[in-house]
Order: structure tokens, then sequence, then C-alpha cells
């Protein structure tokens, strides 16, 4: 732990300099008006604290929405919406947007639609919604303006904390006050402080942790290794992983359309080596330069020719565009350039001046982890920052320019946005992926929420964590999300010389730190706000207890106002009941106390705290689910991540909920069940109304370390109050599958007056044939064949070697829609067909047969088949089977097929 700094008031020297001081009290003190400071002020405000304060180190609210320019939004998609970014993205299927993001998003998409158009004006290939910074702050604001006027918040501006009020009570520290400076007072340790205020509790909502520094509470920053937290995908040692590695920061830019060419000038120390992956163009012409390290390469196009850049695609200009310029009322298409093929700026083995000007203010600044630099120092480092990111400009705006065929869309004829206010024109700070973390009740680790059907993210089914905590606040689900964290200095110049770190430099993936891995369905718990020791202080933002690991998959726009939201419902109450918060997680009563302050009927928008995918916040039921979910109310199935709200409630159900709810009850006599025809939804509404208020069955404490007595310390334990061995991850087998003749992938014998028959076996140009059946491998139809596709599809093949039989251990897929054909007499014919993956689960599968529906949004799992026979009249001479149209995410695997004359005509 760090050495405490403890700060007394009465120590101050001269009563004429405290007089200098704008002094204050207030309830609550956030330090930091980012997404998550702003979240829990109103949140606290709602929840009835009389006195809240903000204080910011710059003047917009918002954080990475706004001063930091991430106006692209990362965030739980909903479930299966169209055009809400790439397919594969996790959040795209996790849940349905809720609490003071939905709030947030609403207005903001409002304002879209009266300026742009179109609530979603930029159709960027990773979204979905887009806004100009400008804008969203100007919401954030007038979100804020009510609490405000009122004057239950005060929001001080331009002042960071540089000391702390510390006290001790009952042998714990308790921050009681922060001291903080003006901005122009960069460096922390001789900083002259003109702001004082003492508060009953604290928020760090920072980002860099700041308070938390100054408090003296302990926190960690950098990397993880094994022996730290036992994470499967963290380093065995730190050999490779020195202090300094961190998620990269990005100086992003928001770039807008001019009437004319308007190129920036170029930057100092600009050199194009530096961008070989920013577009194909640029790899295309400097693929064979040589890196110090192992650097996989690999770009995207730049820009789309002339009129084809509306359309959501790949590209630089529209992968984070903001607004289409081609279909928005302003005519003038605005861009994010916030990209990790160039712009992304890593943290350690920084180039050769910025390493020297870091040294020049204290030895071994260099090797500092950026959370520990002073604000002088991380100057310097932000100053390099920004200076790579306008080179990619001037590299797009020239290199890439000059090479690119089409010009009608270059990014010469676009200029940096002058509504940040600032000189450069670049937003005021910088994306900061990664804080420090906060020491906390209880640090969250990769193995609680990592997916196990397998070791990379393509194999993740969708399920529920393997640890649900029992203070969970609210829910989240992603991957996690390390861009690249090291940095290969070029080693051969083109002349013969070695640059070293003194000349260009591309970022590189270090060993675990990808995008492979992917969480389950999980939820936050409160224990990882409060810290291990520290009282009077609560971390929000990126300062909250979770590895480096799980920080990379909670780090996005949703997730930190809903960790926002989760710092201020819990100081409400700790407030309130005038109690230390880290007492809050032991007490049921309280606990529930703060779920009913995040998730309320009515106004506002209810947040959702337990995971399931189907839920809507406009739902009727949507607050009474929630918190039962919350209380272990329903019976658990880890694939089961559907609630179907509005299915009826089936009797056992119903009596699994009424037990699972009154086990944490205190009931005297019987409560009325509903009865009758009722969905679960509704049942959910009715029940929760009828036991809300009946007082909670307080949990049995063992020992003040070990709440369960399973002898793993409550510092170590993820549930808390149930007994369990530690939770260590590894793939997992599926459950085991019974297979049938329907279900086996093995086709039966065709009957003895099966005249005409025709059999194929849809697989691979290099599978040998099978006994009775025609090999198709996805050849477009001809006459001479009489059978095939009406477009070619031989790519879609695949074979896993799973099955020694090839007419079940291959196929022939579509991820959106396929035609085969086979010349038939018309007539009637049974048709059997075979779908499946020998190797992965498959949902959504699609077959109509002579128009007639065969498969119907059919899954299948790993080594599973669905075999299904329809009878159909063909009257054209062809019998068509149409695969597809596929769902996002959905592939149609057809195995074979059986076409038998219908004897029974």
């Amino acid at each position: 732990m760090r050495v405490l700094a403890f700060v007394l008031v009465a120590t101050i020297a001269a009563s004429s300099v405290q007089a200098e001081h704008r002094e204050f009290e207030t309830d609550l003190l956030i330090a930091g008006g980012t997404e998550s400071g702003w979240a829990a002020a109103i949140q606290a405000a709602r929840q009835g604290v009389k006195s809240v304060t903000i204080v910011h180190d710059g003047e917009w609210l918002g954080g990475q929405f706004t001063e930091q320019a991430l106006a692209c939004v990362d965030e739980n998609k909903g479930v299966g919406l169209v055009g809400w970014g790439v397919d594969w993205h996790p959040m795209k299927r996790s849940f349905h947007r809720s609490g003071l993001f939905k709030e947030l998003m609403d207005r903001i998409e409002a304002f879209n639609t009266e300026k742009y158009g179109s609530p979603m004006p930029g159709r960027p290939y990773h979204g979905p919604s887009t806004f100009r910074p400008a804008e969203a702050q100007a919401i954030f604001r007038a979100m804020l303006q009510p609490y405000l006027d009122s004057g239950q918040v005060r929001f001080l501006t331009n002042r960071y904390p540089v000391r702390a009020d510390v006290s001790v009570v009952d042998e714990r520290p308790k921050l009681t006050g922060l001291w903080f400076a003006p901005l122009g007072e960069v460096d922390s340790s001789s900083a002259e402080p003109d702001l004082h205020i003492r508060a009953r509790l604290t928020i760090d909502a920072s980002d860099w942790g700041e308070a938390i520094q100054v408090s003296g509470a302990a926190y960690e920053c950098g990397p993880d290794s094994q022996s730290r937290y036992g994470e499967p995908s963290a380093p065995p040692n730190l050999d490779n992983n020195p202090p300094n590695e961190m998620n990269p920061i990005t100086w992003a830019m928001i770039i807008e359309e001019s009437d004319s060419e308007t190129p920036i000038a170029m930057p100092a120390r600009f050199d194009d080596r530096y961008f070989v992956r920013t577009t194909q163009l640029s790899y295309d012409a400097m693929k064979e330069l040589s890196w110090d390290r192992p650097v996989r390469l690999g770009s995207i196009p730049h820009w789309p020719d002339k009129g084809k850049a509306s359309p959501r695609q790949l590209s630089v200009y529209t992968v984070r565009r903001i607004a289409d310029g081609r279909t928005s009322k302003t005519r003038k298409t605005s861009i994010l350039l916030n990209y990790m093929l160039g712009q992304d700026y890593p943290l350690e083995r920084l180039p050769q001046d910025v390493e020297e000007k870091l040294e020049a203010t204290e030895p071994g600044a260099s090797q500092k982890n950026i959370v520990q630099m002073t604000r002088a120092q991380r100057q310097i480092v932000f100053d390099d920052a920004k200076r790579q990111s306008l080179s990619v400009l001037f590299h797009m705006q020239n290199f890439v320019h000059e090479r690119a065929p089409d010009k009608t869309n270059s990014f010469r004829r676009f200029h940096l946005s002058d509504e940040f206010g600032t000189a450069d024109r670049l937003p005021p700070k910088p994306y900061i992926r990664e804080s420090l973390r906060l020491k906390a009740m209880y640090m969250m680790r990769e193995q609680d929420g990592r997916n196990a059907d397998g070791f990379t993210k393509d194999k993740a089914k969708e399920r529920f964590a393997r640890v649900l905590y029992p203070d969970g606040l609210f829910c989240w689900q992603f991957h996690y999300d390390f861009h690249r964290t090291g940095r290969a200095y070029l080693i051969d110049s083109g002349d013969g010389r070695s640059w070293g770190n003194r000349g260009p430099w591309t970022d590189f993936e270090k060993p675990g730190r990808n995008t492979r891995y992917v969480s389950d369905r999980s939820v936050f718990p409160l224990r990882s706000l409060v810290p291990v020791e520290m009282d009077g202080l609560l971390g929000a933002q990126k300062n909250v207890g979770y590895s480096s690991i799980v920080c990379a998959a909670i780090r996005l726009h949703d997730q930190c106002i809903a960790i926002g939201q989760a710092a201020g419902a819990t100081a409400a109450v700790a407030l309130r009941h005038d109690v230390a918060p880290r007492s809050l997680p032991y007490d049921r009563t309280k606990l529930e106390e703060i779920r009913g302050g995040l998730c309320r009927a009515g106004e506002p928008v209810a947040l959702q705290l337990w995971p399931y995918r189907d839920l809507p916040a406009d739902h009727p039921a949507f607050v009474a689910i929630n918190r039962l979910g919350a209380r272990r109310a329903f019976p658990h199935e880890p694939l089961s991540v559907d609630f179907h709200p509005d299915a009826l409630a089936e009797s056992a159900w119903r009596e699994a909920v009424v037990q699972h709810s009154l086990s944490a009850k205190l009931v005297n006599e019987p409560l009325p069940v509903p009865t009758g025809e009722i969905t679960r939804g509704e049942f959910c509404r009715v029940w929760w109304k009828n036991i809300e208020q009946l007082p909670d069955t307080p949990w049995l404490r063992r020992s003040e370390d070990d709440a369960d007595g399973d002898g793993i310390l409550d510092r170590n334990d993820p549930t808390l109050f149930s007994a369990a061995p530690d939770v260590v991850w590894q793939v997992e087998p599926g459950p085991a599958i019974v297979l049938t003749p329907k279900t086996d992938g093995l086709p039966g014998v065709l009957p003895k007056n099966a005249n005409r028959a025709r059999q194929f076996n849809f697989t691979g140009p290099e599978s040998k044939p099978v006994p009775g059946f025609t090999n198709d491998s996805g050849e477009a139809f001809t006459l001479d064949r009489g059978y095939g596709w009406r477009k070619a599809i031989r790519q879609n093949h695949r074979r896993r070697n799973v099955y020694p039989e090839a007419i079940r251990d291959t196929f022939l897929f579509t991820r959106d829609n396929a035609s085969w054909e086979c010349e038939v007499a018309d007539g009637n014919w049974i048709v059997e067909i075979c779908v499946g993956d020998a190797g992965h689960e498959q949902t959504g599968q699609k077959i109509t047969i002579e128009g007639k529906a065969a498969v119907s949004n059919v899954a299948t799992p790993a080594g599973g088949f669905f075999e299904t026979t329809a009878r159909v009249k063909v009257v054209d001479g062809r019998l068509t089977i149409e695969l597809g149209p596929q769902a996002p995410g959905c592939n149609t695997c057809l195995n074979w097929v059986q076409i038998v004359p219908d004897d029974q005509e």
C-alpha cells in the first residue's frame, strides 16, 4: 500500500495565505466533470443530496464524449439492430440503452434529427450514434442546469486537486477535503492552491485519479502479472511489460468539409514512414520497411470514390463519420479521426526527444507510468501525441492524396474544426483509455467474467458470466479491448543508417494485449467503488477496482456513465444514513436502497441492473424484472440470456420466483400470488409491488474479513456470501450432445421404391465422393450439369475434421442468401435436408424449398444438426432451395439434400 499522507488543515501557516483561498463545505465533492462525474452529480441530486460540488480541470462537461472528442459512441447497442456498427461487435448483442446514458442519447439524437435530419447522421462503420462534441457538451450542460439553477449542484472549473485533508477515525484514514490549484500551476508539487473544499464524501471521477493520489489511498497502475490476480491472459512476469505499459492514448481530431483545398502545415519532424499502416495505399508503398519488433501490418481503404461515399463501409473516411454531407441537412461531411492505424500513441519506449525532455524534469521520468507523472511531464507526452495526430492528417492530405486514383473525397478538402476554441483546433484532452486503478474492497478479475466456451471470442456463446457479484449495480459486456501497447522503431532508414528510438515508429501488439477475448454478461460490484482502506472516498470514471485487463473491457461511453450513476447512488445512501460506503455491500436493505435509486419506475429512465438481453427500458415490467433479477429471484440458467417478458408465465416458473424472492424477505403471513393467464413481465410487476416493502432478511456475516466463512478473504472473494472455491478460468467443454436420427447429420436409407431419387453432398472441391451422393462444391448452375447455384459460392465451404464422415463434417454456407436449383420432373417431391456445423454453434438458419419454409431461424449446437422433410410441388422443371436471408452474424450451413419422388401422390 502507498504511504498515507496526512495533511491537516490546522498546519496551514499564515492566516493571510488562508484568506486568499476560497473555502466551501459540501455534502458530496466530485473531482472531475467527466461523463462519470456528471452522472454522479445528477444521480446524487435526484436522490436528495442537498449539496453537490463538481470541481473540474477544464470547462467542458462530458469527458470522452466532449473534451476528448470521442464523438462516435461505443456502447451496448441493443439486440440485433442492423446498421449499428460491425456485426461481430460484442456490445451489439448485449443490452438496450438505459439510465442516464439513454436520457443523454435520446436528447443527442433528437438534436441530430432537428439539425441534420437523422438521429444517426454519420452512418459510421463503427457506430451507431455520432455527434459534434460542442453540441454534446451543450446537452450535458442542459441536463445538469436545473440542479445548478436550484443551487443543489455547484460547478467549478479549471482546477485540479493538489493536497488533501485526511483524518484518522477508528484507526482508518478518512478523506475530509481537497485543495485545488488553478490550471496554470502545472507542477502539483509546488502548485499553490486557491480553493479548499471540505466534504463529507468525495468521488474521484477525474481523468488520472488525482484525488485518489493526493489522498494517499492505495492504487495500482500499469500491467498486472499473473501472480497478482491469477488472470489467464496476464503475462507470467513483467519482463516484457514495463511499468509504463498501458492502453495507449489517442489525440482525436474532428475535421469538416471545406469548399476548397485546406491542407494543414507540415508538423515538426514529419516523416511518412510513421504511417505504414494508416491506409492501404500507405501499406502498399511502405510494407517492406523493417522494424525492431515483430510488427503485424495491414490497413484499410482511405476514402470512397465519387458517388460511393454515403453507404456504411470500412474506410478512414467512414469508420467514424459524424455527419454524411450527401444525406444530412447541413450538406457538409464531418468526421472523427480516432484511428488506431497510426494515430494511437503507446506509452512505453517513448521517442528519444520525448525521453530527453522528460529526463530533464526528473531523472527516471521517462520510465514513469503516465498516471504518476506531474502535469508538466504529462504535457510533454501530450505535445508529442498531438504532433503524431496532426502528422496522420498531413500524411492523408499529401502522401495518400497523391496516390489515390479518385480524389473526390480527399482529406485535402477538410479542415480541423474550430469548435473546441483551442489555438491548435484540437480537443483539450486526449482520449484516455486507462487511468489508475483504485485498490478497492474487491478487484474485478478476468476469470470472473471471461467467456469459457473457447480460448478466443469466436467460440463464445451468449451466456451469463460465471460470477454475478451479489452487490452488482449495473450490467456490462465487452471484449477485453487493448489497442496495441508496444512501440517498434525503424531499423533500416533506407540510407543505411539506424535510427534507434529517434526515428519513425509504429505500434505493435504485445502478447495478451489484443481484442480476442470476450466477457460474458456481467454486473459491476459496489465493492469496486470503495477503497480497501480509505473512508470518505469513492472511485468513478476509470479509477475503480479492477485489473488492467478488466479495465480494457469497462472503459467506454455508456459504462463510464453507469459507473458514475452507481457512485452517485452509493454516495446518496451513505450520506443519508451517515455510514461509511464500505458497510453497504454487507447491508442488504441499504444495498437495495441504492438499487432502488438507480432503477425506479417512471422518470427518469431506469438503469438496467441485471444482464438480460431482451429488456428495453420502456417495458412496463423493466423495473420489477431488474429488481427481482438483482435479488436472484429467478431460476438461473447460464445460457438463458433472454427473459421473454411477454411470454406466458408457467406455473412452475412462478412457484420458483415466489420461493427465491421470499427467501430474502421477512414474511409474517401469506402473500397474494398473481394467478390466471399472465405474462412473465406482468407477473413480476404485480409480485414486486406485493413484496417490495417487506423487510429484508439480513445477511449473516460470519467474520469481519470472511463473510461466508469459506476460507477466502472478502478482498479476494467475488461471491462474498456464497461459499465457493476460487475462480480459475479454463475452457469448459460444452454440454454433451445427445444425437438422434434427426440430429446426427447422417442421411437415412432411401426407400426401395425411391425411383428417380437425387442425393447431393454440399462440400469442398477436394472431398472424396460419398456413395450414392453427388458432390456439389458451390459452382454455378449449368444446363449440362442440371444442378448448381444461381451465383457461385465455391469459396463458402468448410471442413471441421470433427467427424470421419464427410457427409456431415463438411458444408456450404451463406452469410447473406443463396439459391440452389436442380432439374427434376414436374410433380410432387419429398425433400429431406440437413443443416448444421460439426465444429460450431450456428443460429438463425433459414431455408425455403419451392417457397415453402422448411428451416425457420433454427439453431444447431456444435456437432449437432437439424434434419427435416418437406413435401413440395414442382411446376417449372426445377426444384429450388433458398438459403437465408440471414440476420447479421448468422449463417445457414447446408450439409446434404435428398430429393425423392412422392409416390403417395
